[in-house]
């Protein structure tokens, strides 16, 4: 993933501008990392965007995405 593919899913997420640098920035020297950012969007207060916790949904289904 790139810096701007980044920036552009955590913009579509309304994550506000000088967070969204603040991030890039941290990132830069840690690096990039989906658990990492979403890491530094929960401590601003945000949603995981770039990760997903199956653990979180109530009815994680594995067979509703076989094919009939």
């Amino acid at each position: 993933m790139t810096i701007d593919e980044i920036r552009f899913e955590m913009d579509l997420n309304d994550v506000k501008a000088t967070d969204i640098e603040e991030i890039l920035e941290e990132c830069r020297h840690s690096g990039f990392s989906s658990e990492e950012l979403d890491e530094a969007l929960q401590r601003r207060g945000y949603p995981k965007i770039f990760t997903i916790d199956y653990d979180a949904f109530d009815t994680y289904d594995e067979d509703a995405w076989e094919d009939d």
